[in-house]
């Protein structure tokens, strides 16, 4: 419980900081610190990513991972271009160093698809081309976070079976049931906004819930098999990516949802 409590309050200093930016966000000036903010968060995760897969390739990822993120904010078709630019210049990377060149690819373009292009759509969400993206930010947030601290505060108190014990032993089955019947109330009320109706928010909620718990699974694997505790050492988080690795599987549905049903275009 002493893990939660600090977790608690390293998560309340976030939603300060994270409120002040979403109120200033359309601010000509602000938008561009709220880009560099998420930028900088890309860069510091695929800074853990690249210590973690011991591929060292962070001095070609770290501008690659920064350009796909800036990307999702120019919107149009910039995301994938840029996407494919940064595929093509790993590869150029490589055009002199034969050795070890299909494991670094591998490894080092999937960091780029799972850490910078996730963070990249959350932007995306956020400067929609037409109505206000803070509200779904806000509602991805809610969400994710809602299942993340449900999940650990109720397996912390009465769980008992092991979810995935090889990757993660303290995760329960009943955490899990209960972070994802939290994850469809919180959607479930936000549907009171007006933004969405109450079905679709339970679907979606229902699917977040599960992408959520499914995004600290995947990460607890790539640490587990990295044979690390936590990605980084910030007190109360451990690192970036412990504190984004749901939203990781969570903003790319939601961006996806949003621009498939075209909500607010």
């Amino acid at each position: 419980m002493k893990d939660f409590w600090s977790r608690c309050a390293v998560t309340l200093v976030a939603i300060g900081v994270l409120i002040a930016l979403l109120v200033f966000a359309f601010h000509p000036w602000v938008q561009y610190g709220v880009v560099l903010f998420v930028a900088c968060l890309a860069a510091v995760a695929i800074w853990e990513y690249d210590r973690m897969s011991q591929v060292k390739n962070g001095k070609v990822l770290f501008p690659l991972s920064v350009a796909i993120v800036f990307s999702f904010f120019l919107q149009a078709g910039w995301p994938l271009l840029v996407f494919f630019l940064a595929v093509a210049t790993l590869f150029a990377f490589h055009f002199r160093r034969l050795e070890g060149a299909i494991l670094d690819l591998a490894v080092s373009s999937f960091g780029l698809l799972y850490i910078a292009v996730p963070l990249g759509m959350m932007l995306g969400i956020l400067f929609m081309p037409k109505g206000d993206g803070r509200i779904w930010i806000v509602y991805l947030l809610a969400v994710t976070k809602a299942t993340d601290m449900g999940g650990y505060f109720f397996g912390s108190l009465w769980g008992k079976r092991k979810l995935a014990p090889t990757i993660s032993p303290s995760k329960t089955v009943e955490g899990a049931i209960f972070g994802w019947i939290a994850a469809i109330v919180v959607s479930g009320l936000f549907s009171l906004s007006g933004s969405i109706g109450l079905y679709p928010s339970l679907l979606l909620g229902a699917i977040l819930g599960v992408a959520s718990q499914f995004g600290d699974l995947s990460e607890s694997l790539l640490k587990r098999d990295a044979n690390i505790k936590d990605s980084n050492q910030i007190p109360g988080v451990g690192g970036v990516l412990d504190m984004v690795d749901s939203l990781l599987c969570t903003a790319p549905i939601l961006y996806l949802y949003l621009s498939a049903y075209d909500h607010c275009y």
